[in-house]
């Protein structure tokens, strides 16, 4: 591990729109990471009143970086950027337009993530190219959420990754999330209709983990309509935000 490298990486910003902060996709850890990598490249991309310098959307992904980002080792590194960036090219996010929406009907837009990628060998890396239409979500200033990439590095799962995002984009400190809108966001699968799995294998270790690992203190409450638990309040102290 190069500790030089680590702490430059993990002071980079990470940028996104509320709209991907609540958008419905699925993606592994590894793949969840990958897109980070990128995004931290198109924050840098911005000039201060919010308009990118060069509408690039090519950016390269490097073993080393992923494995010093997340203490890997390089060998298992190479191995997991392989393996998440051929499963991202075929993945998909589902982006809702309130603005286009109707009492009876969602406007939505569904687009991929990636729409090219070529392995580098001699370099050690790969290269990506994001879809046009995802940059503005990981580098418009208006409208967003940003964090330190070092703030979420040592989350385990995309379910911490999203929870924390989702926090970070109620600045009040309190979040009420429906069960229904939780399921529908994360794709989770059938089993997670039962409200104990869903505490048991996603809720409570994310909420341990977040307040291990992070500075962002996290608690929640069970809100019920009869003996039904439909959604959870979730209390919490925002990290010292970034300049602005």
């Amino acid at each position: 591990m190069h500790k030089n490298n680590v702490m430059a990486l993990r002071k980079k910003e990470v940028r996104q729109s509320l709209a991907l902060t609540e958008a419905t996709y699925e993606l592994s850890r590894d793949e969840r990471r990958i897109l980070y990598l990128a995004a931290i490249q198109c924050a840098e991309n911005v000039s201060l009143d919010g308009q990118q310098n060069i509408p690039i959307t090519e950016y390269e992904i490097k073993v080393s970086d992923y494995s010093d980002m997340f203490e890997v080792d390089v060998h298992e590194s190479s191995r997991d950027v392989r393996k998440a960036i051929t499963n991202i090219y075929d993945k998909s996010v589902i982006i809702a337009d309130p603005d286009e929406s109707v009492e009876t009907e969602r406007s939505e837009e569904e687009v991929r993530w990636i729409i090219g990628k070529k392995n580098l060998p001699k370099r050690g890396s790969w290269s990506i190219t994001l879809n046009p239409l995802i940059l503005p979500h990981l580098t418009d200033l208006a409208n967003r959420i940003r964090f330190p990439m070092g703030s979420v590095v040592y989350l385990q799962n995309t379910y911490q990754y999203r929870l924390y995002e989702l926090f970070m984009a109620e600045p009040s400190g309190k979040r009420v999330i429906e069960l229904d809108w939780l399921r529908e966001k994360f794709c989770l699968k059938p089993s997670y209709e039962v409200y104990t799995n869903l505490r048991q294998r996603i809720i409570d270790p994310a909420v341990k983990q977040i307040n291990k690992t992070t500075s962002m203190k996290l608690k929640y409450k069970e809100n019920k309509i009869g003996k039904k638990i439909i959604s959870l309040t979730f209390s919490y102290k925002i990290p010292a935000q970034l300049d602005k």
